[in-house]
């Protein structure tokens, strides 16, 4: 029989520093103050602009050459570390947590020459922690009484009437909507529910997640076909984890746990197309490539401070971060090829003389034109040559090789290597290189186990 490895631990091949991601700008007009989250807005004249909060309130800033931002209005606010800002039409509505001071409505019509405060709303409530526009609706998530969610009716954008408010799924911190369906991030809860509000006056929940022990259910994106939610916990325990909810009454765990390297706490986080735009504290803007939803990998990065929040909805396709300490950045993401991420669980010992089936998966924002697995063995002080196993493949993204058993003692070495369409090769361990065959050239280290026969083979 076959001893199979098929456990994975996700160790990422691309060198984490500023990855396909260019820096056009940087922006810090109150460096002494300090910075929350950021929206965009384009005008009538289809000029852009980055809405930034800071700890006194919104700073407005004309992206009209991405080179040279420019603030060009500000509007001023009780002091807060939080400042959620969204946009409606011609306004940004912004709230804070903590302040009393409820909801801001900003007009933003008189842009690039002014902008100025028109109303602030606390009719309905005097904190609130975030807050999501969809459709002439905005809902106020994590405020006071309990932290539920408010619906408010824009149908005056000035004076919005609330709707409803629901309490059904406790602390609410964060949400994203499609289709009259919203995922509600529930904090502390550590899960992550359903809620339908197709009517407006009576939103009703759908179903829940599973408790995930230890995080704080922070935030959320879906992917484009509405399939998988991409979920951020920001209690730096897991990180992301992936959910298929393909039937709205389940939720299906499809990835427990993504991480980065190095520990960072990861934020907010929203999908465009193939890419997930995250914004890490202290690893800045993170770019995922989520073209197969359940084996994401990195594609982009830049390392600014501590960022807070990502903004990538803008027409001429610039990211936006607001940093806590630097202030704002201006992006331009731009995708290109980057080698093969190979996934795998290094193992230690194997008790019987088994041929041992090892696997891997192999992922690229291309595809794979060749995997192999190269290994060779000491016993009683004699090394071997190497020898290749090319990787045999079932699909989604998983390649399978297998390594003959060898006699007690018998101390087995072996890496990995994949070659993409673009002509790229990595290994894992990293480090070596060559063609004919593909990773000929071996890193420095090597996965290795030993076999301990502690009885007749079986």
């Amino acid at each position: 029989m076959f001893k199979t490895i098929a456990a994975f631990f996700f160790f990422i091949s691309l060198t984490f520093a500023q990855t396909n991601v260019e820096l056009l700008s940087h922006y810090n007009p109150y460096p002494s103050i300090g910075y929350s989250n950021i929206w965009g807005y384009v005008d009538s004249l289809g000029n852009e602009y980055a809405v930034l909060g800071t700890r006194h309130g919104t700073s407005i800033i004309s992206l009209a050459n991405p080179q040279n931002p420019v603030e060009v209005a500000f509007v001023s606010a009780p002091q807060s570390i939080w400042r959620e800002l969204k946009v409606h039409s011609h306004y940004a509505y912004v709230a804070t947590d903590g302040t009393g001071n409820g909801l801001q409505i900003i007009d933003l019509s008189q842009l690039p020459d002014t902008a100025f405060l028109v109303n602030t709303l606390s009719t309905y409530f005097n904190n609130a922690h975030d807050l999501l526009i969809d459709n002439g609706f905005c809902y106020v998530v994590g405020g006071d009484f309990g932290g539920g969610m408010s619906i408010l009716d824009l149908s005056n954008p000035v004076n919005p009437v609330r709707t409803a408010y629901y309490t059904a799924s406790g602390y609410i911190h964060d949400i994203y909507i499609w289709s009259d369906t919203i995922v509600a991030s529930c904090g502390s809860s550590q899960n992550y529910q359903l809620v339908d509000v197709t009517d407006k006056y009576n939103p009703f929940k759908i179903s829940e997640s599973a408790v995930l022990p230890g995080i704080y259910a922070h935030s959320g994106w879906m992917t484009e076909d509405k399939r998988y939610f991409y979920a951020t916990e920001e209690a730096n325990v897991r990180d992301l984890t992936v959910w298929d909810l393909q039937d709205r009454t389940s939720w299906e765990l499809v990835i427990p746990s993504w991480e980065m390297p190095g520990g960072a706490t990861i934020h907010n986080l929203y999908i465009i197309g193939d890419y997930a735009h995250i914004s890490y504290y202290s690893d800045g803007y993170v770019v995922l490539d989520v073209s197969s939803p359940e084996v994401p990998f990195v594609i982009g990065h830049y390392d600014t401070e501590d960022a807070w929040g990502v903004y990538p909805f803008l027409p001429s396709g610039i990211t936006l971060i607001s940093d806590i300490q630097t202030g704002l950045y201006v992006l331009q993401f731009n995708p290109a090829n980057v080698p093969p991420t190979i996934m795998h669980t290094e193992i230690n010992a194997i008790f019987n003389n088994d041929p041992v089936n090892i696997t891997a998966q192999i992922i690229d924002d291309g595809s794979i034109a060749e995997a192999n697995l190269f290994y060779r063995t000491t016993f009683n002080g004699t090394t071997s040559s190497w020898s290749l196993l090319t990787g045999t493949t079932s699909g989604n993204n998983q390649y399978e090789f297998t390594i003959p058993g060898f006699q007690h003692l018998t101390e087995v070495e072996y890496y990995l290597a994949a070659l993409d369409d673009s002509d790229s090769i990595t290994t894992l361990p990293a480090g070596g290189s060559g063609i004919n065959p593909v990773g000929n050239i071996p890193p420095t280290q090597f996965f290795s186990y030993l076999f301990v026969i502690t009885g007749p083979p079986v």
